[in-house]
């Protein structure tokens, strides 16, 4: 499954979150913006089996999950072009089926949008996805599924409306734990995930979106927390235990977390420098190398500096190729550093010295 690995932070604004249970319908459209086209690498290169076929010209067969059901795909040749079948009501037969054709989307080509027809709770709804195609040199052919599916609704917090978007992120027509639900508008919406708990300020809520994605239920719990302090004046944390995930918000240097046993997946810190510029530290890991976190009742302080770099260089025939590796303090990987919003730090150079002291290069990294 999917792991979340670096969580925007979710409301350190004056916001102050309400605490009854909320039912939120949603509303299902197709999505389908050239400018950000998702791919999904989900086809799987196969056999037809027995599905039944047209005459086809030089064809390629895929398949992949839809819907909770396998679905055939087949990629053949037409007229000096390439041509696109699809099982879209999943009843293994393409002779039923209508061919799409290439198309240009902005800077791309693709198949689609691809009307895929499923049965949920006994009738029959239309989920979209799209498809690009890519030929290797060696003449293998590649078929990428395009995410065309979301659910949109608004929810009221704080006595105002907030935009709620879950996209089918993987594009298999339902709504499950490898989507992502968007608070507010792109492109300052908060990204989460579609299933899933939060903890702000101190006070614990679920939610879900049901796989049909018909509406996004947020309700409190209540969780026996602690205290975790960190060198941060606004700070976000995803934790994993036994039960599943938290995505914890915090402010003033503390974050309420769950009392329990946790690896930490990824942090996000927030903090002014002494010239009152604002700094943003993301880090993250995952499997094995998240590191565990143990919340005792009597909290705890958790600490991410100093910041620990590595030179990482390898040798390719007579040129040098060098790479920083940086870590925090308890060994997550930096993915992010920014100031006063999307400002980066100035890029770090390199000095090679030689052993009587002089400077043989002075190359600089970029970012990358």
């Amino acid at each position: 499954m999917m792991r979340w690995l670096c969580w925007l932070l979710l409301a350190f604004c004056s916001v102050a979150w309400a605490q009854e249970r909320q039912v939120v319908p949603l509303r299902y459209e197709l999505w389908w913006d050239e400018r950000s086209f998702w791919l999904v690498g989900r086809f799987d290169q196969t056999a037809p089996g027995d599905a039944k076929l047209p005459p086809l010209n030089k064809p390629t067969f895929f398949s992949c999950e839809f819907g909770g059901t396998k679905r055939l795909f087949v990629v053949a040749k037409q007229d000096n072009d390439f041509v696109l079948l699809a099982d879209t009501n999943g009843n293994n037969d393409l002779t039923d089926e209508r061919p799409f054709f290439l198309r240009q989307r902005g800077s791309k080509r693709v198949f689609g949008p691809i009307p895929m027809r499923l049965q949920v709770d006994g009738r029959t709804v239309i989920r979209y996805v799209g498809a690009e195609i890519r030929t290797l040199p060696d003449g293998k052919i590649l078929l990428s599924l395009i995410v065309a599916s979301r659910w949109r609704g608004t929810i009221q917090w704080n006595g105002k409306p907030v935009a709620i978007t879950i996209f089918d992120a993987n594009a298999d027509g339902l709504v499950n734990e490898e989507d992502f639900l968007l608070w507010g508008d792109e492109p300052q919406g908060l990204r989460l995930p579609a299933l899933g708990r939060l903890g702000i300020d101190g006070r614990f809520f679920r939610f879900h979106v049901p796989p049909t994605g018909e509406n996004l239920v947020f309700e409190p719990v209540q969780v026996k927390s602690a205290i975790v302090q960190v060198q941060g004046d606004e700070v976000s944390l995803a934790l994993e235990g036994d039960d599943g995930q938290w995505i914890l918000e915090g402010r003033n240097g503390q974050v309420a977390a769950p009392v329990g046993e946790f690896r930490l997946l990824s942090v996000t810190l927030l903090r002014k420098d002494e010239k009152g510029r604002k700094w943003q530290l993301s880090a993250h890991a995952a499997g094995p190398a998240a590191p565990k976190l143990s919340v005792p009742e009597e909290g705890m302080t958790l600490n991410f500096e100093p910041l620990k770099v590595s030179l990482i260089w390898d040798r390719k025939g007579d040129e040098f190729e060098f790479s920083l590796d940086i870590k925090t303090e308890n060994g997550m990987s930096l993915s992010d550093l920014r100031f006063d919003g999307f400002q980066r730090p100035p890029e770090p150079k390199l000095r090679l010295v030689a052993a009587d002291g002089k400077v043989i290069a002075e190359p600089q990294f970029h970012y990358g």
